[in-house]
Formats: C-alpha cells, structure tokens, sequence
C-alpha cells in the first residue's frame, strides 16, 4: 500500500467528532466509484428527514463572510448555490487560498473547537447551516451519514495532496490548467468547456500560489496555443479539454 492510500485509508477510519479536525471543501467524488458525494448520499427518507430538521438557510451575496478564521465553530454548511472561497491567513498577513468551493460542497467540523479558516462569498450564494453538536450526534445514529462524512474527509486528503504537488512541482500555465479543469469537473454540467472564473485574478495568484502577472501570462499562453479562448476577465472556454486536461495531471 502506498503512502497515499495509506493516507487515504486512515482518513476514512477516523470519527469525526468535535475537536478532530475533518471535511472542509472538496471535489465531493467518492474515491471508490467517481460519483457525486456530499451528506445526503444514501441517506434512507428517514435519516433524510431528520438532517433537514436542523437545517437553517442562509443567503450570501458577494464579499459577505460566513465565517472567520479563529472564530468559535457552531455549525457545519453545505453549499446549495453560487461559490465560496476558503482561505487562510498568517499572524504577518499572508493569505493563502485553499479552495473555491462549489453547490455540494461541505464545510465542515474545525480543529480545537474553533475554524481554522475564514469563508466567504464569491457571488451570490445559498448553503444550509446545520448546529454541530446535533450534526454530531445525528452522525451516532445514522451510520450512512458518518461514513459520508468520513468519505469527505479521504476526498479532502486526496485534494489536498493534489494541490500541494500543483503548487510544489507544476508550471505556471500547468497549474492554470489544473484550476480550469477542477472548476469544470465540479461544474453543475461536469467538463463544461465554458468556466466562470467569478474570482479575481488575486485569488487566482493566491490559490495557484503566483503573482497576478505570471496568472496573466499563463493564461496568455494557454490562449495563444489555441487551448482556451478568453471571452472576459470571468469567462473562459477549454477547446482543448484533453489537452488542459494532460497539463493539469502532468507530473
């Protein structure tokens, strides 16, 4: 087994309990079979009914905070619609962005009771907030919804890793292409070419970890090489999608 699946394997053994740190946002596919996953999946009417029971719902619109890094966790969220961005900061002020989160997407249990990143709104957004001490203690007797939750947490790790080699061994335009591709894999319409890119060309650098014109610049190649055509600062078609594709798995 290799570090990885090991990696993978003992994520989907931990209990998600308040205290242990867990899901956030994730590309929410089951690792065994590549299918949609969030809380809901497999949940009997039953189980069902009884996590809507604690659901509130929320409306966003764009630049409001949902919450704060180092603020007390009191609720979990699934995202129902727009997007949201994850991102952590520094004592000095550095900011890194951790992931733009999409309908579906969970965020979820903190480490030492409070969040350890501050999520905000990138548009217009819905998401259903649940309390965590009953989310927790529903997961006791609806052992679908753990072991969804558990699922979410290998998804975390895998994306997780996927990011860190992105930021760690990609090139420039490779790591574009790796944002692309991800945005149009957990599109509501999977491998969209058309890519709604509702975040600034700052967040971009900030998640990709490159400045604002090495950004520029990839994206210029990409459309010069005939791989993506540029409509606006926030639409861009994939032509090419086996080619983005290839670039965003290079190793």
């Amino acid at each position: 087994m290799t570090a990885i699946q090991q990696g993978l394997a003992s994520s989907r053994r931990t209990h998600y309990h308040a205290g242990v740190k867990t899901a956030v946002g994730s590309p929410l596919l089951s690792i065994e079979t590549n299918t949609p996953l969030t809380i809901y999946s497999g949940l009997n009417q039953k189980d069902a009914g009884q996590l809507d029971e604690l659901v509130t719902h929320r409306l966003l619109d764009s630049g409001d905070y949902l919450f704060h890094q180092h603020t007390p966790a009191k609720s979990v969220y699934m995202l129902e619609e727009g997007m949201l961005m994850m991102e952590r900061s520094s004592s000095t002020g550095r900011r890194q962005v951790m992931a733009f989160m999409q309908p579906g997407n969970f965020i979820g249990i903190p480490h030492n009771q409070h969040y350890d990143y501050t999520v905000s709104s990138l548009q217009q957004s819905k998401v259903r907030e649940i309390p965590l001490k009953p989310f927790v203690a529903l997961q006791d007797k609806c052992p679908q919804l753990m072991e969804n939750v558990r699922g979410i947490g290998g998804n975390i790790l895998a994306h997780t890793l996927d990011q860190v080699f992105a930021l760690g061994q990609k090139k420039a335009h490779e790591r574009v292409c790796f944002l692309l591709k991800q945005l149009s894999d957990r599109a509501p319409v999977p491998n969209c070419r058309t890519v709604d890119l509702v975040m600034t060309r700052q967040d971009i650098a900030d998640y990709l970890g490159l400045t604002i014109e090495t950004v520029s610049r990839a994206f210029g190649k990409l459309k010069r090489e005939k791989l993506i055509d540029i409509y606006s600062a926030h639409t861009v078609e994939i032509i090419d999608m086996d080619a983005v594709a290839e670039l965003a798995l290079a190793d």
